[in-house]
């Protein structure tokens, strides 16, 4: 047998005659230590906890009109397509906003729910560290998003759970609608100053047409065929003298009439878009699970406490053991 076998045997004898020698105190120790364990993890002293788990996946739609209204030969976003991770790490900075989480916690009355005081000047650092120890949010490898819900009734981790996915999908929808009104109001003013300034320009053409210009193209060509045929010669002068005031001018401006009239139409379409985002609501969440009451608690787990109490009470007996042990024989060296 080797050496360091050999060291491995005695140590491994010597710890064997300790506890040998120490069986009866380290068995109370433990057994005291077993006992407590179960007395205050009971749910006399711990209440029980049940756990509730709701799993979505976000949409990757952000424009209602985009995704419904938009030219089928453009490939947009699809309403119905989800599973992008990008659209699952914003709902995550949702679920994790301070705003969300105010809105559960009143909601829900969590306050009263955790036993803090209304008048506790600390109330909010407190239900902010219990909010995150009772509700998780995790993103799984698959881009869904999974909530988490500890509370002493199965019921309200369900309703908690399921609550929070639609306080999220509304915090979007509420986001979505500000960014929309705000596209809708800009739209609306670019519309108006377009017709006004068709209108501007219409004005001018009914301005010009009372001096005599209709259509620059057809009256100067009507003007060259009457005057090859010999007609009144101070008929042709003036329509030639209103061409040359006004021709040029007319011609731009019924130019400049078609493009913002094509302009109009384009922005009339914008315009349809954005009063469809601002007065339609689509969900941004596909629930694939939802929370259901759950029939066993979560938490605490008795047996785990129970064996960890027991095996820490027999090791920092051993320790104290050893020490008074070695106390003693010290001590008795030292009185030889």
């Amino acid at each position: 047998m080797s050496k360091k076998k050999k060291s491995y045997y005695f140590e491994l004898v010597d710890v064997v005659k300790f506890i040998s020698r120490w069986k009866r105190p380290l068995i109370y120790v433990s057994a005291l230590a077993a006992v407590l364990s179960i007395v205050f993890s009971s749910p006399f002293v711990i209440k029980p906890r049940f756990l509730s788990k709701a799993v979505f996946y976000p949409t990757s739609n952000y424009s209602i009109s985009a995704a419904i209204l938009s030219d089928s030969r453009v490939k947009g976003k699809d309403p119905f397509e989800f599973g992008e991770q990008v659209s699952a790490q914003q709902f995550v900075q949702i679920l994790e906003s301070e705003y969300l989480k105010s809105k559960v916690i009143s909601r829900y009355n969590l306050l009263d729910r955790y036993y803090i005081d209304q008048n506790d000047k600390e109330k909010k650092y407190k239900i902010g560290k219990l909010y995150d120890e009772y509700i998780s949010i995790k993103k799984t490898p698959y881009a869904s998003i999974e909530v988490s819900v500890l509370d002493e009734d199965p019921i309200k981790a369900s309703e908690i759970a399921n609550g929070i996915i639609e306080t999220a999908d509304s915090v979007k929808a509420e986001v979505q609608r500000k960014v929309a009104m705000q596209a809708l109001f800009i739209t609306e003013q670019q519309y108006k100053n377009k017709e006004d300034k068709i209108a501007a320009i219409e004005g001018r053409m009914k301005e010009i047409g009372a001096k005599g210009v209709y259509s620059y193209e057809d009256q100067s060509e009507a003007v060259t065929v009457l005057a090859s045929k010999g007609a009144d010669g101070a008929y042709i002068k003036k329509q030639q003298d209103a061409l040359a005031l006004y021709g040029a001018e007319a011609f731009g401006l019924k130019s400049q009439l078609q493009y913002e009239t094509e302009s109009l139409t384009e922005l009339s379409k914008k315009l349809e878009c954005a009063r469809v985002d601002v007065n339609s609501v689509m969900s941004n969440v596909f629930v694939i699970s939802h929370a259901v009451p759950a029939d066993k608690k979560a938490y605490p787990v008795r047996w785990l406490i129970v064996l960890v109490s027991t095996i820490g009470a027999f090791v920092l007996g051993c320790i104290v053991l050893l020490i008074v042990e070695k106390y003693q024989n010290q001590k008795a060296n030292y009185l030889d």
